[in-house]
């Protein structure tokens, strides 16, 4: 068996039109107009397959496939179908996709299921829809670490809540009722683009994960006092003296800890920013990247961060602000998330069979999956970015023959962990 490249196309065209922005690449927010285009779509293409399609407590849609096996574990894949402003067509649309065709596949071939299947189709992945962390939303809804208090708070470009958001789209949610209990999803299977150059500057077809980084994020803030450039230098409160030797300090901090972590300052903003005037604001973004879980473990980031920040205040004199940048009910940073290395294993001897070249690449940012990691097997396919792997703009482009591929892949993935004893 294997995936029909013409009706990934179709779909992903499709849904490409489902947008806000014309000509400028593809917007479709969480709770959109665009957003329920596209899941009338996405539904009715379900509902054509025979599968018993409904909603959960947030919105999120599955199209379930009864398997022999009664009162058992779930079998679950798919992806998420929001773009952020102006975006492309590929971020998370090709995993909803291939999982749809998957599934079109497996039905049309009367594939015998032991264990049920749920094509799972998400709208609220991107974080940049309601601001840093909120993103990732119908997954933490799974998983019961979605809040009310978030829902309540975080709004969108247009000033509204999540919670008004949702109202305006016809969804009341109830997160009670989207929460999974442990134990009832068996696997979580998601095919995403790699958002990266790696695999196309290779040559490689599939990129198969076996586990994404954890992440931590920080923003700091050093106040000075503005004044001319010429002031003397012994009266100086120059905030930007004293961030570059935070950045230092905190470069060389890092470096200590090995290669289980890495972390910079990549982002500044000063003020004033002119060569003529003292700086009186440096604010910084900090990014951490934990590879090991026994790293969050055993080192307090926060506090180091903290530390260093009190250390330079008091030998600059000037005060300094702190404010972490975190999603609810998770660590800042959090460790890795690991796939499910037998799985791996399993893919490995897929691709070889399908003649697919293949490598392990554990690049990338946040994806459902991450979330799904520490509640059941969950595992990642990547297909090639084009246009050095450039993301999240209209020249986002992954080719539909590269697509097709890794559904071949997640089909077989799917075919193997649905039946008993596998």
């Amino acid at each position: 068996m294997e995936t029909k490249v013409e009706r990934i196309q179709r779909d992903l065209e499709t849904l490409a039109k489902f947008t806000s922005t014309p000509g400028k690449g593809v917007t479709r927010s969480s709770y959109s107009k665009e957003d329920a285009m596209a899941k009338e779509y996405l539904v009715s293409e379900m509902k054509k397959l025979g599968l018993n399609v409904y909603e959960d407590g947030y919105g999120t849609i599955f199209g379930r496939k009864e398997g022999k096996l009664k009162d058992a574990p779930v079998v679950m894949f798919g992806s998420h179908y929001d773009t952020v402003v102006n975006g492309g067509a590929f971020d998370g649309n090709a995993g909803t996709v291939s999982a749809l065709e998957v599934m079109r596949i497996l039905t049309e071939n009367n594939f015998e299921n032991d264990y049920p299947m749920e094509l799972i189709v998400m709208n609220a992945e991107e974080g940049a829809t309601f601001g840093p962390s909120t993103g990732v939303s119908n997954s933490r809804a799974m998983v019961g670490t979605m809040t009310m208090g978030e829902l309540q708070t975080v709004k969108n470009r247009f000033g509204q809540t999540k919670l008004e958001a949702m109202a305006e789209y016809g969804l009341t949610p109830d997160l009670d009722k989207a929460r999974r209990e442990p134990g009832s999803i068996k696997n979580f299977v998601e095919l995403h683009v790699e958002q990266g150059p790696v695999l196309d500057r290779e040559k490689i077809e599939i990129g198969l994960i076996s586990y994404l980084a954890g992440i931590g994020r920080y923003t700091f803030r050093f106040l000075g006092k503005t004044a001319d450039s010429t002031a003397p230098m012994s009266a100086r409160k120059d905030a930007l003296v004293a961030a570059s030797n935070f950045i230092v300090r905190f470069d060389n901090m890092i470096k200590e800890l090995g290669d289980e972590v890495t972390g910079m300052v990549g982002r500044l903003d000063i003020t004033p920013n002119s060569n003529q005037f003292v700086p009186e604001l440096v604010e910084g973004k900090i990014e951490i990247r934990t590879f090991t879980r026994e790293i969050v473990q055993k080192v307090d980031f926060g506090k180091m961060v903290k530390d260093l920040l009190e250390e330079v205040s008091k030998e600059f004199d000037l005060p300094y602000e702190l404010q972490e940048i975190r999603r609810i009910n998770y660590p800042n940073p959090t460790g890795p998330s690991v796939m499910c290395a037998d799985n791996v294993k399993k893919m490995e001897d897929i691709c070889k069979n399908l003649g697919y070249s293949y490598m392990i690449i554990n690049n990338g940012t946040g994806h459902d999956s991450m979330i799904m990691t520490d509640f059941c097997d969950t595992n990642m396919i990547y297909v090639p970015s084009r246009n050095n792997g450039v993301s999240h703009c209209p020249e986002e482009w992954t080719d539909y023959a590269d697509i097709k591929k890794g559904a071949d892949v997640l089909l077989h993935l799917i075919m193997d962990i649905a039946k008993e004893g596998e």
